[in-house]
């Protein structure tokens, strides 16, 4: 990104368009991770083509990126239909190929809402923890964000790596109960 008005027609139509284009992507996706790809392919194509054909001719941004998304969702599921019609025979496999198979074709995906309110909990959680004691909040971002063993958490913040443990445990059962986990 190099030109300063197109990225900042880019970013204005990005925070605009983001949740309308969300939500149709997600309402023509079988999976969450297919959701993710195709909004990201769709943003990538958009800034693509402003970068090569500029943006004047684009009267509305949010038609244009659902144009998009609608070519990606039919290109995901295309690719899922070819797949899915290619004939596999179980019994041309040994016994360990076969159990693999069905334990990957059998094993189920998280659906978009149960994802999405997983991270909107996460969310919840993590600001509560860190409105609160400052040093809680460092304990669980080191811990947690920055894959910090507790100890190096303790060194790293001058205290002991017990006083690290029982923060760290008091405040997961406060959240627990607070937010009936």
């Amino acid at each position: 990104m190099g030109n300063p008005d197109l990225d900042s027609y880019f970013d204005a139509v990005y925070a605009e368009t983001f949740g309308a284009v969300s939500r149709f992507v997600a309402s023509h996706a079988a999976r969450f991770q297919d959701s993710e790809d195709i909004i990201q392919n769709v943003y990538t194509r958009f800034y693509k083509r402003i970068s090569d054909k500029g943006f004047a001719d684009i009267d509305s941004p949010e038609a244009f990126l659902i144009n998009i998304a609608k070519f990606e969702c039919r290109t995901v599921f295309s690719g899922f239909m070819r797949r899915k019609e290619r004939d596999v025979i179980l019994s041309e496999f040994d016994e360990e190929q076969s159990a693999a198979i069905e334990a990957d074709m059998s094993r189920d995906q998280k659906l978009l809402e149960d994802v999405m309110a997983d991270k909107i909990l996460a969310k919840q959680i993590f600001d509560d923890i860190m409105s609160g004691d400052e040093t809680v909040g460092k304990i669980f971002y080191l811990h947690f964000v920055c894959d910090m063993k507790l100890e190096e958490v303790a060194d790293k913040l001058g205290i002991k790596t017990a006083t690290v443990k029982t923060k760290l445990y008091r405040t997961i059962e406060k959240q627990k109960k607070k937010f009936g986990i």
